[in-house]
């Protein structure tokens, strides 16, 4: 790219973020992902802009957005609001709201990456389209009008920038999900190109549990009862995060963990080939990362029935059995595991926002490590105030804090 364009990484000053409001109150029965979505916005507002964006089919959403900010005693006349005719479909603005560079003349550069849903449908087609007009019309909103195409799927979650010339993403989920009619060589040289990067660093896999459900169970119970997975998004955002110009933090699964059940004992295997890359990656002057480690979260188990909302979703996508050839049944319980994370939290100017998971009468040990994962942004972001959001119901809307939101900077605006 000419004139110096570059993504600023997240840990730097912020003018505006856009906050999804969540389609629906209850993504599953008895949890409000209202009230999360809410303790984000209170948070931010003193913090930068606040845009919330509420999608135009679902009858009622933005006068019931208001209200509900009005009832937690939010001056809603601090906030824009957004709904774009092109997005009947998106939910996490993550992944396609604005992708803004900036240069230090205060210019703005957007690129706008394909959209597919994740590899579920073919790029730019149909609502496809819609979803990726979505982030242009949103940045269009904040006056950046030079905008740059590419012919790359890619999504805001799997793109990690250090803001001095390197983006970190999940190899897998670039080249074998997302743009399998290209090679690696073919997107690092696009990558570099749009985002005006000189260094790639490739992680291999995401986490087991975000990797894409469709693919196989996770696990099975003693009877045969798969697990599956709530997540087909497998980003470098549910475990892997630039926390400076030179910081990275990673999860961590411990030993014991590991010997207590596959799905840790997977994701062991995938964290530590990231850090075996990390460790000997450099920046461009040559330095090693400082590594920070962070707890995996606990998998929380949550169970839908026939007729529940989210099977019948799931069955949609899973079609009558999943890739690996397990069989989908359409009788029995589907056992499913949230898409939870401690590294999915949103930096913002003076304010870091966690995720947290205990709830009264689960196990204590996800009250540990839900200390433990604030302690470590705590040391990570000494000099912020972490809140740590009760975001359970936004993981059973399948995303997190990061997920519903998508942090920019405008030089003219700050």
């Amino acid at each position: 790219m000419d004139n110096g364009f570059r993504y600023p990484g997240e840990f730097e000053p912020q003018t505006d973020v856009f906050v999804e409001w969540v389609p629906f109150a209850e993504p599953i029965k008895g949890y409000d992902a209202w009230a999360p979505i809410t303790e984000i916005v209170r948070n931010l507002m003193e913090e930068v802009t606040v845009h919330i964006n509420c999608c135009p089919t679902v009858a009622g959403l933005l006068a019931d957005c208001k209200k509900t900010l009005v009832d937690a005693g939010i001056d809603i006349e601090q906030i824009k609001f957004t709904q774009f005719d092109e997005d009947p479909t998106s939910f996490y603005f993550r992944d396609n709201g604005p992708n803004v560079m900036v240069n230090d003349k205060g210019e703005t550069l957007v690129v706008n990456p394909s959209w597919s849903f994740y590899g579920r449908y073919g790029k730019n087609d149909g609502l496809q389209n819609f979803s990726r007009l979505a982030g242009v019309h949103a940045a269009v909103t904040l006056g950046c009008t030079n905008i740059v195409d590419s012919d790359m799927v890619s999504e805001g979650g799997n793109r990690e920038f250090n803001g001095a010339g390197i983006l970190m993403a999940v190899e897998d989920t670039e080249v074998r999900k997302r743009n399998p009619e290209y090679t690696k060589e073919q997107i690092e040289a696009e990558y570099k190109k749009i985002w005006n990067v000189e260094k790639i660093i490739w992680l291999p896999q995401p986490l087991f549990d975000d990797d894409d459900f469709t693919q196989a169970p996770l696990d099975f119970k003693e009877d045969g009862t798969p697990i599956v997975g709530s997540s087909f998004a497998a980003h470098t955002d549910e475990m892997c995060r630039f926390i400076g110009k030179n910081k990275i933090l990673l999860a961590e699964v411990s030993e014991e963990e590991a010997a207590s059940n596959v799905i840790s004992r997977e994701n062991k295997r995938r964290l530590d080939a990231c850090y075996e890359i990390l460790k000997n990656e450099t920046d461009l002057e040559g330095n090693p990362f400082e590594i920070y480690r962070i707890p995996t979260s606990a998998h929380i188990e949550y169970i839908q029935r026939p007729g529940d909302d989210l099977f019948d979703y799931y069955h949609e996508l899973v079609g009558d059995s999943f890739k690996d050839g397990t069989p989908w049944d359409n009788e029995g319980d589907l056992h499913l595991f949230a898409a939870t994370s401690y590294c999915n939290f949103l930096v913002c100017n003076g304010v870091v926002l966690g995720q947290r998971y205990w709830q009264p009468g689960m196990d204590e040990a996800i009250k540990v490590k839900d200390a433990q994962a604030e302690e470590a942004l705590n040391k990570c972001f000494p000099d912020r105030k972490v809140v740590m959001i009760d975001s359970l119901a936004l993981n059973f809307a399948g995303g997190g804090v990061h997920c519903w939101t998508k942090n920019v900077f405008i030089p003219s605006r700050a």
